[in-house]
């Protein structure tokens, strides 16, 4: 769609994502559209600091045009970058931290595709999920028509949709998002929840992409399908030497990933919680429990699978991650540990058959790999990190001073 396919569109939302990964939006008359690609449209600049933010500052809005789309109701949409009231990119901005890096490898970004899995829960009176229904169950529900809608939404949008589904909790669902390049890849995402949430809305539903929401049902993951046209894996399937550097890249800087992946206090209650949920760093061909799989039996187009991110990560922060650390080890060549084929809770440490480092337990863990793992840091600009960093840790002091009801529970009446 171009600013020439306006025609029955009366309002454009600009937008923009700041450093949390929570989507944000200007809507203007579709008379300015021009004047805001051509010159930015001013805004407060302090929202793309999402719940840290303290200060106004002037800032302007531009939009991408190629990712402008019309999602109905004589609404169109488009994604924008934030620049810097002189015109320049402002370096803290999440989606220019992914094209920075997408410019420096320009080779490995025009061979690159990722594919999501977003999986999510659907909530209806009281915020109880909307029906009892199990994984890849039939039965015919609101929810799952809902979702055939927001996907179809999306295949509208030139988001590609190769499935979705219900998962194995109730009301919970997934939609799978086809391959595209990492910044498409990006993009669809932020679009997929919001469509999926402006859905749902209409049917009295509610739409959430918290971690794990429920402590006796599974938690929603969001993993990613890493592809490069004509290398990492040879017809078999199998990872070639660059294959192998690029996994043993991710799982050694694999902790610090963990604070862009899974970024919030409830992602921990994801990990470490049940036989499907990554809690250590390794990789595998079968096992769910893997933080990242090879799924070899696909031959050539066979895919390096992360797993250990959820829904409330900020896509492009998390793909910056990913792309850095798998080629640091594709270009030190690092070696690739043995697959650990078997879930990792049935593997015993102290036999020395194969060591297994955690994932982070905790958000502050999680941080403090983050910012001791040099790679990382160095791929983000410094407004950024200490922007994201400082906001996480003040979410972590809080939830540390919160008392539960577990607590009053377990300790009211204790001696």
């Amino acid at each position: 769609m171009t600013r020439r396919d306006l025609a029955g569109v009366e309002w454009v939302r600009l937008s923009f994502i700041d450093a949390f990964g929570t989507s944000n939006s200007v809507q203007i008359p579709a008379s300015r559209y021009d004047e805001a690609a051509d010159r930015g449209i001013p805004f407060d600049g302090s929202a793309l600091e999402g719940p840290a933010r303290y200060l106004e500052s002037d800032m302007l809005l531009r939009p991408v045009p190629s990712t402008l789309v019309d999602i109905g109701g004589g609404v169109a949409r488009v994604v924008c970058t934030a620049h810097t009231p002189d015109g320049a990119r402002w370096s803290a901005d999440p989606r220019y931290a992914l094209e920075s890096l997408l410019d420096d490898v320009d080779d490995v970004a025009a061979q690159m595709t990722v594919a999501a899995e977003l999986e999510f829960y659907l909530l209806g009176e009281h915020d109880l999920p909307v029906d009892a229904a199990g994984y890849f169950d039939e039965t015919e529900t609101s929810g799952s028509a809902a979702v055939r809608d927001a996907a179809d939404r999306l295949a509208g949008c030139g988001i590609p949709v190769d499935a979705c589904h219900h998962e194995a909790g109730p009301g919970q669902y997934e939609i799978d998002l086809g391959p595209l390049a990492p910044m498409q890849l990006a993009d669809g995402l932020v679009l997929a929840k919001q469509i999926v949430r402006d859905r749902v809305r209409r049917d009295g539903m509610r739409a959430t992409f918290m971690p794990r929401p429920f402590g006796d049902e599974p938690g929603s993951g969001m993993h990613l399908q890493q592809r490069m046209a004509g290398r990492l894996v040879d017809d078999a399937g199998q990872l070639d030497l660059e294959g192998a550097g690029y996994v043993a890249g991710q799982l050694t800087h694999g902790r610090g990933l963990s604070a862009l992946a899974a970024p919030t206090v409830n992602s921990y209650k994801r990990l470490h919680a049940g036989p499907e949920a990554p809690s250590a760093v390794v990789w595998a061909h079968s096992s769910r429990a893997a933080l990242l799989r090879v799924s070899s039996y696909r031959g050539r187009d066979a895919s390096i699978e992360y797993r250990g991110g959820d829904p409330s990560a900020n896509p492009y922060l998390l793909l910056v991650g990913l792309l850095a650390a798998g080629l640091d080890g594709l270009e030190r060549g690092l070696e690739l540990p043995m697959p650990a084929e078997e879930s990792a809770r049935g593997y015993d440490p102290s036999t020395g058959a194969l060591r297994l480092e955690p994932l982070p337990r905790n958000l502050d863990d999680a941080l403090d790999a983050l910012l001791a793992d040099d790679v990382l840091v160095d791929a983000f600009d410094d407004q950024l990190l200490a922007r994201l960093v400082d906001g996480r840790r003040a979410e972590a002091e809080a939830y540390r001073s919160l008392v539960t009801d577990w607590e009053r529970a377990r300790y009211l009446d204790e001696a």
